[in-house]
C-alpha cells in the first residue's frame, strides 16, 4: 500500500492510527476509535483508505454530518494529489435543497427523482441521457477536486446535484453526509448509478458520536394535525376535493384519538392497529397513501416540499415493525394557546440502519473526539466486535496547555434546585470568569437555567455579556461570534447553552475562547420517548439508564468543553460545575487528562495564566 499521507511530518499518535487503518484495510476489519480534536484524523484515514481503494477497485466514502467536515476533507484530497501527484476522481456531494435552485428534498430522503431542477432541461433529453452541454460540464469538472459549492458556481446553466451525482458515480473518493450510507432508498440510488455494493465500499464516519441519533431518525417519521390541514388544503387546491375530504378525516381521527387516549397526560403509546382501524373506518389506509403519493408528484412540480408527501411517508412508515421502535402520540398548547397534537412513529434502534452498512462493507471506520464509552458505540451501532478495533487516544495537545477542573460543591440535579444554589453557582462562575485572561464560554443545561443565573449575574459582572438566542439563523451567528471576538479591554463571556448554536460545531479559534465553563449534566426530564429508549436498551443491553439517558447528556456536556482546546498552541481552562462529575461512572466519559476537584477554581485560574 503506498503512502499517501498529505504531510510531511506525522505526529505519533496520528501514524498510530494510520497503522491501525492500514492493518483493518489489510484484514477486512472495521475500526471504532475515541481520538480527540487535534489528531489529525481526517489524513490519517483517508490517506491509507484511498489508497487501499485505488490498488484494490474500492470506493471511499467519507461521510459527516457537518459541511465544514466535508470542506477539510476536499483539502487533504488536494493535499494528496499535489503532494504524491496521484490520479483520482472525489465528489462532494450534499442534499438537494443546498445545490438546486429551488431543488427538493424529496429526492434525497427518497430516493424519487420526482421533482426537477430549473436547470433540468438543459441537463438531460429524452430517457435521462445528459444533454451535451452538460456533457461538456461533467467531462469539464471530472477531473477537479471541488467543494460542493464551488461545483455550484461552476453549474450556471446546469443542474449541479445532477452533474454532482454523476460525478459520485465514477468517483474513487465521495464525500457525503450519513443519509447517503445509511438510508436505504438513498444508498440503492448511489449504488445503482455506480454499480456497487457493500463489499466494494470502505466507509468512513466522521463526527461519530452523532450517528446513533441521526440514524434514528432516518427511520422515524411524525405529523402533526397542523400537517395533515395543510396537506387537505393543498389537495383542495389542486382539485383533489375528495382527498381533501379524507384528510379532514385523518385530522378528526388525531383529535379524537387524542380525547380519548391522552386524558390530563401529554403523550401516551398508542397500538398500530388501533390508528389504522381509525383510517380504514373511512377509507383504505392503503388506497390512502397512493392517493397522496398522486397529489404530492403534482405538488412537488411546483413547490419544493409536500404536506401530502408528509403524511404519505408517515402512514407508510406507521406500518413498520412494533420491536425496536414507539408509536406516540402528543398533545401540547403553546404560548400563544394554540394546540398542538402530533403522532409519531420514532426509531430506537439505530443497528436498523447501522449494522448491515457498518459490518457488510470491506472496512467502516468510525472516529470522533467524543466516542466514550467505546463498548457503548459498539453495542448500539451493532458492529461486530470480533471484527472491529477499537482503541482510544489521549489529547495530542501538550498537557501542561490545558487545565481541568471540577467544582464538586455545586449541581443542577433538580431535586437540589434551590436560590441558594442558583446564587453558589452564579458565585463561582463570576469569581473564575474574572480571572481569566481572554473570553469564557459559560454553558448550561438548558435555556431556563442559564436564565436564573444570568438574572443573579446581570448587576454584578464587570465584563461585556453575550447571550445565545433560541433559533439563531445562520447570519445571526455569525455576526454574533465577529462581535464576540473583537478585541477590547476588557474580556467577554458568553452564556450558552449545551448542545446549542454555540456549544457544539463551532470552532473558536486562538484566543476566542480560552475557558470554558460547563454548568451542570444537561440531563432533562425524559420524555415518553426517552423512556421507551431505555427501557429498550436495558432489554437489549441489560444497560439503558446510561446508554439512553446518562452518557449521551455527558457527551453533550464534553462537546462544549471542546470548544476551548482546538490546537496544539491553543490554552486554556475548561471547568466542570457539577458535583456529579467526580463520579467514577461520570468521569469515564470524559475527555483524557488530569482533573482537579477544588472548591476554589479562581485559585487555580489565576495561578494558571500567570504561569
Amino acid at each position: 500500500m503506498k503512502d499517501f499521507f498529505p504531510f510531511d511530518n506525522v505526529r505519533d499518535k496520528q501514524e498510530k492510527l494510520k497503522e491501525e487503518v492500514e492493518k483493518a484495510l489489510e484484514k477486512r476489519e472495521n475500526v471504532l476509535t475515541h481520538a480527540p480534536t487535534g489528531l489529525g484524523k481526517t489524513a490519517a484515514t483517508v490517506a491509507p483508505a484511498l489508497s487501499y481503494a485505488l490498488e484494490n477497485d474500492k470506493t471511499v466514502f467519507f461521510i459527516t454530518p457537518r459541511h465544514s467536515q466535508h470542506e477539510i476533507a476536499v483539502e487533504t484530497l488536494k493535499k494528496i494529489r499535489e503532494k504524491h501527484k496521484v490520479s483520482f476522481k472525489a465528489a462532494d456531494i450534499i442534499g438537494k435543497r443546498w445545490m438546486c435552485e429551488g431543488g427538493s428534498t424529496t429526492f434525497v430522503e427518497e430516493g424519487e427523482d420526482e421533482k426537477k431542477c430549473p436547470r433540468h432541461d438543459n441537463t438531460y433529453k429524452n430517457n435521462h441521457e445528459l444533454t451535451d452541454i452538460a456533457k461538456k460540464k461533467l467531462s469539464e469538472v471530472s477531473n477537479e477536486i471541488l467543494r460542493a459549492s464551488e461545483l455550484k458556481s461552476r453549474c450556471k446553466k446546469v443542474c449541479a446535484y445532477e452533474i454532482s451525482m454523476h460525478l459520485a458515480s465514477n468517483a474513487d473518493i465521495i464525500i457525503g453526509d450519513y443519509f447517503h450510507v445509511f438510508h436505504p432508498n438513498v444508498r440503492d440510488v448511489i449504488f445503482s448509478k455506480s454499480g456497487l455494493t457493500l463489499k466494494d465500499c470502505i466507509i468512513i464516519v466522521d463526527e461519530g458520536h452523532n450517528l446513533p441519533g441521526r440514524t434514528r431518525g432516518l427511520n422515524s417519521a411524525t405529523i402533526t394535525a397542523q400537517t395533515v390541514d395543510k396537506a387537505s388544503k393543498e389537495a383542495y387546491s389542486t382539485n383533489y376535493h375528495d382527498i381533501s375530504g379524507k384528510l379532514d378525516h385523518l385530522k378528526k381521527v388525531l383529535r379524537q384519538i387524542s380525547a380519548n387516549e391522552l386524558g390530563m397526560e401529554k403523550e401516551t403509546l398508542i397500538k398500530k392497529k388501533h390508528f389504522m382501524d381509525k383510517v380504514n373506518n373511512f377509507t383504505d389506509y392503503k388506497d390512502l397513501i397512493t392517493d397522496l403519493r398522486s397529489v404530492a408528484k403534482e405538488i412537488l412540480e411546483e413547490n419544493e416540499e409536500s404536506s401530502c408527501d408528509a403524511v404519505a411517508n408517515f402512514m407508510e412508515k406507521w406500518t413498520g415493525p412494533d420491536k425496536g421502535f414507539a408509536r406516540i402520540i402528543s398533545r401540547r398548547t403553546t404560548s400563544s394557546n394554540k394546540e398542538i397534537i402530533k403522532i409519531g412513529y420514532r426509531c430506537l434502534n439505530p443497528q436498523y440502519a447501522t449494522s448491515s452498512p457498518l459490518n457488510n462493507s470491506h472496512t467502516s471506520i468510525v472516529m470522533s473526539g467524543t466516542l466514550k464509552p467505546l463498548e457503548m458505540y459498539m453495542d448500539i451501532l451493532g458492529l461486530d466486535e470480533s471484527e472491529t478495533r477499537s482503541f482510544e487516544f489521549d489529547s495530542p495537545f501538550p498537557k501542561e496547555n490545558k487545565m481541568n477542573l471540577i467544582v464538586d460543591k455545586v449541581t443542577t440535579r433538580y431535586k437540589e434546585r434551590s436560590d441558594k444554589e442558583f446564587q453558589k453557582i452564579a458565585w463561582y462562575v463570576l469569581k473564575s470568569a474574572e480571572e481569566v485572561k481572554g473570553n469564557t464560554g459559560v454553558f448550561f443545561p438548558s435555556y431556563d437555567f442559564r436564565d436564573k443565573i444570568l438574572d443573579i449575574l446581570k448587576d454584578r459582572i464587570d465584563q461585556p455579556i453575550f447571550v445565545e438566542k433560541r433559533g439563531m439563523n445562520k447570519e445571526e451567528k455569525k455576526k454574533f461570534l465577529e462581535k464576540f471576538g473583537d478585541k477590547t479591554d476588557k474580556s467577554a463571556v458568553l452564556f450558552g447553552v449545551i448542545g446549542g448554536s454555540f456549544g457544539e460545531g463551532i470552532d473558536y479559534p486562538g484566543d476566542l475562547m480560552t475557558a470554558v465553563f460547563v454548568v451542570g449534566v444537561p440531563l432533562q426530564n425524559p420524555d415518553l420517548e426517552v423512556k421507551q429508549l431505555i427501557k429498550f436498551y436495558d432489554r437489549k443491553f441489560g444497560n439503558g439508564w446510561d446508554y439512553g439517558y446518562t452518557y449521551p447528556a455527558i457527551n453533550r456536556a464534553t462537546q462544549a468543553a471542546g470548544r476551548c482546546i482546538r490546537s496544539e498552541t491553543d490554552k486554556g481552562v475548561v471547568m466542570y460545575l457539577d458535583k456529579r462529575y467526580s463520579w467514577r461512572k461520570y468521569r469515564k466519559t470524559l475527555s483524557s487528562g488530569d482533573y482537579h476537584i477544588t472548591q476554589a477554581p479562581w485559585n487555580h485560574i489565576k495561578n494558571f495564566f500567570e504561569d
